[in-house]
């Protein structure tokens, strides 16, 4: 069994939110890029590489992150969503065994403390796909994750096609996953754009793998800080505080 580790951390976006023209993972919490951070816990991981998906004005962050070892570049030419996103890491991975581990270069307080036994947890397991979720007070506007009475993992349903009762569930996607190589690809080139912003959502592979029967679970954090996203100058300056 391959065991290999390999993290994809997506740092393509903008940032319109953010009232700046620098690219929103060059953006700084106490002193350091936002990227540093995810950077420095994945290292802590041991991957056998690093792939970082970048964009707008990759330059920037290439130039900033290149002195690290082990890191590797693609290139996200269009913002067409998450899926989109790890997919153009397939030309350096699609040959490779192992699993792969999705971060996001604008979730500064991930913990490699954390990632860690949950990666170990999927790999003695044999599992296809592990996704890590958390609880908030205030889920509004992310997808809730919905269990059966076993607690397994049934759907997640985005906020805007929540009914009453899935509004309350405070149990969120944070959108972290670890995948078998040997699945993500295949699974990711079937995902369809069928929503309004005709995006690839890495939320579809999800529903994809379900129906494939892959061997899957979802895993809840203590720590819902960890798994917080900055988007605006506002979240930045909550981080901050």
């Amino acid at each position: 069994m391959n065991n290999e580790l390999r993290i994809v951390v997506l740092a393509a976006g903008k940032g319109t939110r953010m009232s700046s023209d620098l690219p929103k993972v060059l953006h700084k919490l106490k002193g350091s890029p936002l990227i540093d951070y995810v950077l420095n816990e994945s290292e802590l991981l041991n991957p056998v590489e690093t792939i970082l998906v970048v964009g707008f004005k990759k330059e920037q962050i290439i130039s900033h992150t290149n002195t690290r070892s082990n890191l590797k570049y693609v290139t996200q030419n269009e913002q067409l969503g998450t899926g989109h996103a790890v997919l153009q890491s397939e030309e350096l991975l699609k040959n490779k065994g192992g699993h792969i581990l999705i971060l996001y270069g604008d979730v500064p307080n991930i913990k490699a403390s954390t990632l860690q036994p949950i990666i170990d947890d999927h790999i003695i397991n044999n599992r296809d796909l592990t996704l890590i979720t958390a609880e908030i007070d205030n889920p509004t506007g992310y997808g809730r994750i919905i269990r059966d009475k076993n607690g397994n993992l049934l759907k997640i349903v985005e906020e805007k096609d929540c009914n009453d009762h899935e509004k309350t569930i405070k149990e969120w996607n944070p959108g972290i996953y670890i995948f078998k190589v040997a699945e993500i690809f295949e699974i990711l080139n079937n995902i369809k754009t069928n929503n309004a912003s005709k995006e690839y959502y890495l939320t579809d592979a999800i529903g994809l793998a379900q129906e494939s029967s892959m061997k899957i679970k979802a895993i809840k954090i203590q720590n819902s800080d960890e798994v917080i996203g900055v988007n605006t100058t506002d979240q930045l300056e909550e981080l901050e505080s």
